[in-house]
């Protein structure tokens, strides 16, 4: 492990070129990450901080007790403070979606808004080393390709919004940012849903990363931060490559059959995505490169929003379904 004082340098060289003089929103929860953060943009000279923080309604008293403490912080270090409320059990059980996918989706909608009501360019949150190999992990586990091994990445879009999403502590171990907040004398509140088994990151964490440390005799989650960040270089660089022909309104099939299957893929997924959206996955893409690659497949596929993928005279062309007449 380094030492406690060295997270300030190596933070200083992870944010060489980012403007100190303008608003940026931090994420704060209240936890050890998300408190360090703070404490190492104000020594970077963040003169601007707007302190958000967002209450899931999943934890009672506990979660107000965050908001307080956190609202304290944000007025401790001369920051503006964002709070934020909203029901994730409901938006989940409306949407089928996960208690974990709910809180994001939420949680990312208040950065944005956060972020726009302040005049911010930057979300700053507290994802470190460890998170990056959960979260690798985790889409390990369902199939995922360079996207979703990579995909807590140093910087990112954030949904509906022109500001980026910063990551700063992806170079930092959970052990190397705690060792620090203790080294500084830093208060911060545990989480106790941390230790509850309903969440899958949780059992990832408390379960199969002690697992996989034990199995290979080394504590893996620093060259598992490592491999991340070079897999969304990559995939960053890989989605230039086709980013010129996705844009074109169709696709010719004859292009297309004569690319490397990777090639293939990734180029539907992204012609695909800017035209369907999140409900782009591996089945439809497979489904999209059979049609191109196969005269006798079916010459139309239903996509997402109502909308149909269609073969006719060696082009792939998306059209939006008819309504019927009344």
């Amino acid at each position: 492990m380094k030492p406690a004082a060295d997270l300030l340098p190596r933070f200083l060289r992870r944010m060489a070129g980012r403007p100190g003089e303008k608003p940026v929103v931090v994420g704060v929860s209240g936890g050890v990450d998300s408190v360090v953060l703070l404490d190492l943009l104000q020594r970077a000279g963040f003169r601007r901080l707007v302190v958000a923080h967002f209450h899931h309604g999943l934890r009672g008293k506990d979660a107000d007790r965050d908001a307080d403490f956190v609202r304290g912080l944000a007025a401790a270090a001369g920051a503006a403070f964002q709070p934020g409320r909203g029901s994730t059990r409901t938006r989940a059980a409306r949407n089928g979606e996960s208690v974990e996918e709910a809180a994001r989706h939420l949680r990312r909608g208040f950065f944005a808004r956060a972020a726009a009501r302040h005049g911010a360019a930057a979300v700053y949150l507290a994802h470190q080393a460890n998170d990056a190999a959960e979260t690798m992990l985790f889409h390990l586990a369902r199939g995922s390709g360079r996207r979703g091994l990579g995909s807590l990445r140093d910087e990112a879009p954030l949904e509906k919004s022109t500001a980026r999403i910063i990551r700063p502590l992806l170079g930092f171990t959970r052990e190397e940012i705690t060792a620090y907040a203790r080294g500084r004398k830093l208060a911060w509140r545990e989480d106790k849903s941390n230790a509850s088994r309903e969440f899958t990151r949780n059992r990832l964490r408390r379960d199969v990363l002690p697992a996989l440390a034990r199995a290979v005799g080394h504590d893996p989650v620093p060259a598992m931060a490592r491999a991340a960040e070079i897999l969304a270089a990559e995939e960053e660089w890989l989605d230039e490559m086709v980013a010129g022909a996705a844009r074109g309104k169709q696709l010719d099939v004859l292009v297309l059959r004569g690319k490397p299957v990777a090639h293939q893929r990734r180029l539907l997924r992204a012609w695909l995505g800017a035209r369907a959206g999140d409900g782009v996955d591996f089945e439809m893409i497979e489904a999209a490169r059979a049609m191109a690659l196969h005269h006798d497949k079916p010459a139309k596929i239903n996509l997402p929003r109502g909308q149909h993928l269609r073969r006719r005279a060696g082009k792939l062309f998306v059209e939006r379904a008819k309504r019927p007449r009344q």
